[in-house]
């Protein structure tokens, strides 16, 4: 449900598009304490943007305790077939029959792992199935221990299916970023756009449930813009707005609808412009400038 909210959030900020302007004459905006910025131009590798869930780790859990399983038992079956074989050639102290049953213990074990491997695989992908065993070992001994999570990405909207992911930042609740790192690409996604990513980060105040918002860092092209501070987005109605100044008194509220997300700010397309100025400080202000009645809206009291 939050992933469809979050879909319809964005369908809601490109329609919005310019949505309202607000006048302040200078004392109005000097009891509110606005401040503005001048915008510039910016550029930075090619990014998507997607919803990360923070997973149990229990799943994972079980799937490579499954192969972990299955492995030994492998072993331990072709070892009793190399005893039973060596008995037999050295004096005769195996039957035929014992190697046979050995044998047939051994291929039904191997059947079991290859079946283990391929459930790893196929919930997991093929970075994590293909991982040496020692640091699959341990990256499960941080999951159990809560020290590290995993998260499933799965992108917003239609990414370019060429985008290398190498690198992920989460956007946590209250506008700290957590870096992530991108373990490899899922073999399947549940919203059928394109597959998701999987992601491993340090725990921290992350628990599975959760669900953040993630910006996937790829190789290739830079990805160009115009580079919005973050203090001048303010989150209103479940969309992203900032205020550009249009003339001396007049603040203009547009959806701020981000390419990409950088250390500095937001890169944004249209409608803003290099050169232009937003309000870097006072946003929440014009908010609740914005969202106040305007006087005669009240409906009369009926006598």
């Amino acid at each position: 449900m939050k992933r469809f909210a979050s879909l319809a959030a964005l369908l809601l900020a490109s329609l919005a598009g310019v949505a309202a302007a607000t006048e302040l004459d200078a004392a109005a905006q000097s009891r509110l304490g606005l401040r503005l910025a001048t915008l510039a131009a910016g550029e930075m590798p090619p990014t998507t943007r997607a919803v990360a869930d923070v997973l149990d780790p229990v799943p994972l859990a079980k799937a490579i305790d499954d192969v972990n399983a299955a492995q030994a038992a492998a072993d331990a079956s072709q070892a009793e077939v190399a005893r039973t074989q060596a008995l037999l050639a050295a004096n005769g102290n195996a039957s035929r029959k014992a190697l046979e049953a050995a044998r047939a213990q051994a291929a039904g074990d191997r059947a079991r792992l290859r079946e283990a491997r391929v459930a790893l695989r196929t919930g997991w992908g093929d970075q994590l199935a293909g991982m040496a065993a020692s640091r699959r070992e341990k990256l499960l001994d941080a999951l159990v221990d809560g020290t590290q999570v995993l998260l499933k990405a799965e992108p917003l909207g239609r990414p370019d299916l060429s985008l290398q992911v190498h690198a992920a930042t989460l956007q946590m609740p209250h506008g700290a970023d957590l870096p992530a790192q991108v373990l490899g690409q899922l073999p399947r996604s549940t919203s059928g756009l394109a597959a998701g990513w999987l992601l491993q980060a340090s725990a921290g105040p992350l628990v599975p449930g959760m669900v953040l918002t993630a910006q996937l860092h790829g190789q290739g092209a830079p990805v160009r813009g115009v580079l919005l501070p973050r203090t001048a987005v303010v989150r209103w109605n479940g969309l992203d707005w900032a205020y550009v100044a249009t003339g001396p008194t007049r603040f203009e509220r547009r959806a701020v609808q981000p390419r990409a997300m950088t250390p500095a700010g937001w890169l944004v397309g249209a409608p803003f412009k290099p050169g232009e100025r937003v309000v870097v400080q006072g946003a929440e202000a014009l908010i609740a400038v914005d969202a106040a009645p305007t006087p005669g809206s009240a409906e009369p009291a009926d006598d």
